[in-house]
């Protein structure tokens, strides 16, 4: 009878502590997802205030380059049916005509 006893109050403590452990991770789940969202407030906070650092800088287009980064694109890759409109040229070419236009 003692024995019986005795691991059922074996068992019932496993179970407690069982128990226990599982609520103190759930605490703890709640808690590091409070500080998360605090901190998501305070990074929001943040970029508000730096939303003129977010919009894109409009750099000014100077006509006279375009133009002629436009001639050189024309100049260097010909048609698209010719060989060099694939060469390495062509595409440096063509980066320089959509950094300049």
């Amino acid at each position: 009878m003692r024995l019986a006893a005795l691991i059922l109050a074996f068992f019932s403590c496993a179970l407690g502590a069982q128990d226990l452990r599982e609520r103190s991770l759930e605490q703890e789940r709640r808690a590091l997802e409070r500080e998360r969202q605090q901190q998501e407030k305070e990074r929001s906070v943040v970029e508000e205030q730096r939303r003129e650092l977010a919009a894109p800088v409009e750099k000014k287009r100077d006509p006279k380059a375009c133009e002629n980064a436009r001639v050189n694109y024309q100049v260097t890759c010909g048609s698209p049916t010719a060989p060099k409109y694939r060469s390495p040229m062509c595409r440096d070419a063509e980066i320089f005509l959509r950094e300049n236009c």
